[in-house]
């Protein structure tokens, strides 16, 4: 008994973590197998959990990220040309944050499909089926992951490019 209540916490943790892994074709064994069928209701509320805050977050990295594309990187460029200070790194990062942005919406929409298919998988009878889908899951999840570490390194690139044209500008006003 105690074994099983193990194997069904692994999998709960598993499940609630989506670890960024993806282990192809795995086989079940008997107890894992089991282990899906018992918790089959606790899985899918707690799979519930994860897509209710998962829609809290889209929503709020998408209005933050709109803030900063057009808040920040599309005032900022249209000012520097206006003041003819024109750079092509600041162009090229937003250029980039935009396509970017519309990578991670695309991804989210992907996810949030897939995710949704396997909150209404029968856990209890086709657990195979269930791991399967679980897998292909936490892959939507992993693109979902990758999407904001490149947004947040277009940001860092941003706002070193912004540092050093304020630097640059000071430094010209010190030399006149």
């Amino acid at each position: 008994m105690q074994k099983r209540i193990n194997y069904s916490l692994l999998l709960a943790a598993l499940i609630v973590v989506f670890s960024s892994t993806t282990i192809n074709a795995i086989k079940l064994d008997e107890n894992r197998i089991g282990a899906i069928s018992q918790n089959c209701s606790i899985i899918q509320e707690r799979l519930r959990r994860i897509e209710s805050a998962g829609v809290k977050s889209r929503v709020y990295l998408g209005t933050q990220y709109e803030s900063v594309y057009s808040g920040l990187m599309s005032n900022l460029s249209l000012r520097l040309m206006r003041n003819g200070v024109a750079n092509q790194d600041i162009a090229d990062q937003q250029a980039a944050f935009g396509r970017e942005r519309e990578i991670f919406r695309n991804d989210f929409i992907s996810y949030s499909q897939e995710l949704q298919t396997l909150i209404s998988m029968d856990c209890r009878n086709e657990p195979e089926k269930f791991y399967q889908q679980l897998e292909l899951t936490r892959t939507k999840r992993a693109n979902i992951a990758a999407s904001i570490d490149r947004l947040n390194n277009i940001i860092t690139k941003h706002r070193h490019s912004i540092m050093d044209i304020r630097d640059g500008l000071l430094k010209g006003d010190n030399e006149r």
